[in-house]
């Protein structure tokens, strides 16, 4: 195949790889700690590509969980979430009218919401949504209470 003058590319005509994806079925998701830990929410997705060690998931075991403090538990269960929340919008992408996806994605939207604003109520806020909905007073802007995540906040 011959570049155009436009292209710098060095491919020919060969073809390197072929992939075929069949449509994903909708399957009963993970616990999100679970679902972090796996890579997806869905386990009909979680197939071993190379079958290595039997590594125990860390997220898991209450013996994990045990050594958190409250505050890095509490940050830890919104990564989670929001975690879930990109997994599924990425599967509601090809299936926008799946009923059991809608309805998971509003309640971890929810969940989400309310572990944000908790989280700025005991500690600080963690984006700009929860300056509002985390401080009893919604006219104060508490970006600048902290420390923030970034300056040892969540430790």
């Amino acid at each position: 195949m011959e570049n155009s003058a436009s292209c710098n590319c060095n491919f020919t005509a060969e073809t390197l790889a072929m992939g075929s994806f069949p449509m994903q079925e909708w399957c009963e998701p993970y616990e999100l700690g679970t679902a972090l830990y796996s890579g997806t929410i869905f386990p009909c997705l979680n197939l071993n590509f190379y079958a290595a060690e039997d590594i125990p998931c860390p997220f898991c075991g209450k013996a994990a969980d045990a050594k958190l403090s409250e505050q890095e538990k509490a940050l830890d269960d919104i990564c989670m979430v929001g975690f879930a929340i990109n997994d599924l919008t990425l599967y509601l992408d090809t299936h926008p009218d799946c009923p059991n996806g809608t309805k998971l994605l509003k309640e971890l939207l929810q969940k989400r919401l309310d572990g944000l604003a908790d989280y700025a109520k005991k500690y600080n806020p963690l984006t700009q949504l929860s300056i509002v909905t985390g401080t009893p007073d919604t006219d104060k802007y508490a970006w600048d209470e902290g420390p923030l995540p970034w300056e040892g906040g969540n430790l």
